[in-house]
């Protein structure tokens, strides 16, 4: 079914490209009016689909979409059969579903966002970059397509009217909506993207269409090129991959700095207000140098702002990680380790507790220099021999901890004997080789945890047991002594 679905929304998108080809090859004629009305009930029928195909969870974000795309298909069917039978009635019903497709939409767009960024301060940051280009993109709209249209003359009647003000708003919230989703970070699945191509491209269609917002009229390609944005709308909505909107990314936890594209974003909003005023007003092109001057200090401003911006979250990043990680060795500290871990009992965890035999007297014998290097050494092996998902993490003095998850018995029969095969292996120094030995203590929880409560005695109760392990395998004389453990209710 999901590959269906899958298959489904591309053809769609084929399917209304073929027939809207009519409407750019052979304009106004019969076969082009059937194809494009064919095309309309094509659209109407995959959005139904969609919705149906709809889980409980995906509803809440999916369903406005597909209402959207109902009330845009509406108001193309009553343009298009009001101007061909000449029905005033139905022409005049097309304002209002194509303005009611904006609010649908809209909540679609934002409790994406809610969803795919939990974090308050994450998704006040993207509304803030989003405000400052919706109201530059308003202003440029009122002076550079509203306003002109306007002293032009007055209306010749309510369409004209309604087109002079609503085209270049509800593009200006087209915009809105597509940044949003473009400035949440994370990864995006094939559905937001087929989201962003619908927005994108009926923006780029409408600032194109810019000589006709005065008109009374309509072109055909222009509601040809719409078909195949809706069916956009409609592939996005069918695509299995729409799950992936209903649910947090692990990526969209972090808040956006100031830098990349963004400073473009946000320089070319500043810029655009000044310059549309000045490129307006009634001096015409003699306002171009301070146009000009105004983009250069804007641009050397941001410039500057994204410098310090750049050496805030190096510095940030630099002390996360000192906070985070062993200083001598690079690898986690306690504090992280014990991060891992609480992550780690909801998925099978496995602890190798290591104790490295014979350190103290290379380091009673060769010196402190020595045994910094045979400790650095170790973390390296140590590291190299585990998944990137793995933790490695030295607990302090010579001793680590190493941190799996989901390992099958032999897996982890396995990895314990590469373990102290790394660390037994000769340690060149700069007073000569040194070798030391392992005492491993291993303890499995096969049993997960989803409950955050118990996550921090789980973690304690699983390094005791790991602990005491290695403790009997140094009774012993060293190497590797493996432990089951269950938690305790």
């Amino acid at each position: 079914m999901t590959r269906t679905r899958g298959l489904l929304s591309w053809v769609v998108i084929a399917g209304s490209l073929v027939l809207a080809l009519p409407s750019f090859v052979r304009p106004d004629s019969g076969l082009a009016d059937g194809c494009y009305l064919a095309g309309v009930v094509l659209l109407a029928v995959a959005g139904v689909a969609g919705a149906r195909s709809l889980r409980p969870a995906e509803r809440p974000v999916w369903l406005p979409w597909c209402a959207g795309l109902g009330c845009a298909l509406a108001g193309s069917m009553a343009w298009q059969l009001g101007d061909r039978l000449a029905l005033p009635w139905l022409t005049s019903a097309v304002p209002l579903f194509w303005m009611a497709f904006y609010v649908p939409i809209t909540l679609t767009t934002v409790r994406i966002m809610r969803r795919r960024v939990p974090a308050s301060r994450s998704r006040r940051t993207v509304l803030q970059d989003v405000a400052v280009v919706t109201a530059a993109a308003t202003v440029f709209a009122w002076q550079v397509l509203i306003q002109p249209a306007l002293a032009a003359g007055p209306a010749s009647d309510r369409w004209t009217l309604f087109q002079v003000f609503f085209f270049p708003l509800g593009d200006v919230v087209l915009l809105a909506l597509g940044l949003t989703l473009l400035l949440v970070p994370g990864h995006r699945s094939v559905a937001e993207l087929l989201m962003l191509a619908a927005l994108g491209t009926a923006l780029i269609v409408d600032l194109v269409n810019v000589p006709a917002f005065s008109s009374s009229s309509m072109s055909s390609w222009y509601m040809a090129a719409y078909l195949v944005i809706n069916a956009t709308v409609a592939a996005a909505a069918l695509h299995p991959s729409r799950a992936a909107a209903t649910a947090p990314d692990p990526g969209a936890t972090g808040t956006a700095g100031i830098r990349g594209w963004r400073t473009l974003m946000l320089g070319g909003a500043l810029c655009s207000v000044g310059v549309g005023s000045t490129l307006t007003s009634r001096h015409g092109w003699q306002g171009a140098p301070a146009a000009a001057a105004m983009v250069v200090m804007v641009a050397l401003i941001l410039l500057r702002l994204h410098r310090a911006a750049a050496e805030a979250e190096a510095a940030h990043q630099r002390m996360r990680h000192e906070a985070t990680h062993d200083l001598l060795t690079g690898v986690a500290n306690r504090t992280q380790l014990f991060e891992d871990m609480r992550h780690a009992v909801t998925r099978s965890p496995t602890l190798f507790f290591v104790d490295l035999d014979g350190f103290k007297a290379v380091n009673d014998s060769r010196g402190h220099h020595c045994g910094d290097a045979v400790l650095k050494t170790v973390a390296h092996r140590l590291t190299g021999i585990v998944r990137h998902s793995d933790t490695v993490a030295r607990l302090g003095g010579d001793e680590f901890v190493i941190v799996c998850t989901d390992l099958t018995p032999a897996a982890t029969t396995m990895l314990a004997a590469r373990i102290e095969q790394a660390i037994i292996e000769p340690i060149d120094t700069d007073t000569g080789p040194v070798s030391v030995g392992a005492s491993i203590g291993i303890t499995s929880m096969d049993r997960v945890t989803t409950d955050e409560t118990l996550a921090d005695a789980l973690v304690t109760e699983l390094l005791r047991a790991a602990d005491a392990a290695m403790y009997e395998a140094k009774r012993d004389g060293g190497g590797t002594r493996q432990v089951g453990y269950v938690p305790v209710a």
